[in-house]
C-alpha cells in the first residue's frame, strides 16, 4: 500500500477544493453555524449562571432577615426601656445594659410596662400588649446621682461656702445613707469633724444650723411688756440659726440675750 505525505494531502485537498467550489462553501457554512452556536450556547451559560447568582442572593438575604429583625428589635426594646426610666424616675443618668428578651423578640411598642424586680441592678420587666402578650425583658441597669463632696481638706468648726464643694455622679448603690445634694443647705454652715479632700458630704457632718459670726451686725426685735422695739445690735458670740446667742444693743450698749431666727434677725424677750 502507497502512503501519501503530509504536504501530498494537503495539496490534493487544496486541488479537491478548487475542483469542487461549492463544497468549499457548503464546508465554510457549517462552520459558521457551528460558530453562532457555540455563541449561544456560551450566552446561555452565562444566564444561567446569572439567575443562579441571583438565587443564592436572594435565599441568602431571606436567611440573614429574622436575625437582622431580631437584631432591630432589640434595639427598639431597650429605647423603650431608657424612654420609660426617664419618663418615670428622676434620677440624674440611667445606663441600661445588656437588654435580654425571654421567648419571641418584640417588634412593637408596648401599651404598658411593669416593673417585677427592681428597677436597679438586675431588673425585670413585663412588656403588656392589647392582646393580653406579655413579654419579659431582663436588663441590668445603673442609676447615678449628682452629690456634693469638698474640694480640699477641712478642719472642724470651717464655715461651707460655695468654693468648698463640688458636685460629683456617684452610683446610686454607692452613695452613703443621709449624702447631701443641695448646697445651698450646707452653704454658711460649720462642720462638726475634720474632713479629707473629695469626700462626699453627708448629713452628720454638718451643723445643720447655719453659723452666723461673732460680731455681725444683727437687728433686734425687742418685746417689753406687750411692746415692740427695734434697735440694731451685734452679736457678741457665734451663733445658729434657731439657737439663742448673746447680743448687744448697740443704742444702750446693753447686752441681752435672744434667739436668731434668721441671719439677720435676733428676737429678745425682756
Amino acid at each position: 500500500m502507497k502512503y501519501k505525505s503530509r504536504g501530498q494531502q494537503t495539496k490534493g485537498k487544496q486541488m479537491t477544493d478548487m475542483k469542487n467550489p461549492v463544497g468549499k462553501k457548503m464546508k465554510h457554512e457549517r462552520r459558521m453555524r457551528k460558530g453562532e452556536f457555540n455563541k449561544e450556547g456560551n450566552a446561555l451559560t452565562a444566564s444561567v449562571t446569572v439567575i443562579a447568582t441571583f438565587l443564592i442572593v436572594f435565599m441568602s438575604a431571606i436567611m440573614i432577615l429574622p436575625s437582622a429583625l431580631e437584631a432591630a428589635a432589640s434595639w427598639d426594646i431597650q429605647e423603650e426601656l431608657e424612654t420609660y426610666m426617664s419618663n418615670n424616675y428622676p434620677w440624674d443618668e440611667i445606663e441600661i445594659m445588656n437588654v435580654r428578651v425571654r421567648g419571641k423578640a418584640v417588634k412593637k411598642a408596648p401599651e404598658s410596662i411593669v416593673v417585677e424586680k427592681g428597677p436597679i441592678g438586675k431588673a425585670v420587666f413585663s412588656f403588656m400588649y392589647k392582646d393580653a402578650q406579655k413579654v419579659i425583658v431582663n436588663a441590668n441597669i445603673r442609676v447615678f446621682e449628682s452629690v456634693l463632696k469638698s474640694k480640699r481638706a477641712f478642719n472642724r468648726g470651717h464655715v461651707l461656702t460655695y468654693d468648698d464643694l463640688y458636685l460629683s455622679k456617684m452610683d446610686m448603690r454607692r452613695l452613703p445613707k443621709s449624702v447631701i445634694m443641695d448646697a445651698a443647705s450646707i452653704v454658711g454652715k460649720s462642720l462638726k469633724r475634720s474632713l479629707s479632700a473629695n469626700v462626699p458630704l453627708v448629713e452628720n457632718m454638718i451643723e445643720m444650723s447655719r453659723v452666723i459670726k461673732r460680731g455681725k451686725r444683727v437687728t433686734l426685735l425687742i418685746n417689753s411688756s406687750g411692746l415692740n422695739i427695734t434697735a440694731y445690735g451685734k452679736t457678741r458670740e457665734k451663733g445658729y440659726v434657731g439657737m439663742p446667742v448673746k447680743a448687744v444693743n448697740l443704742s444702750s450698749n446693753r447686752e441681752v440675750m435672744g434667739v436668731l431666727i434668721d441671719e439677720n434677725t435676733v428676737k429678745v424677750e425682756l
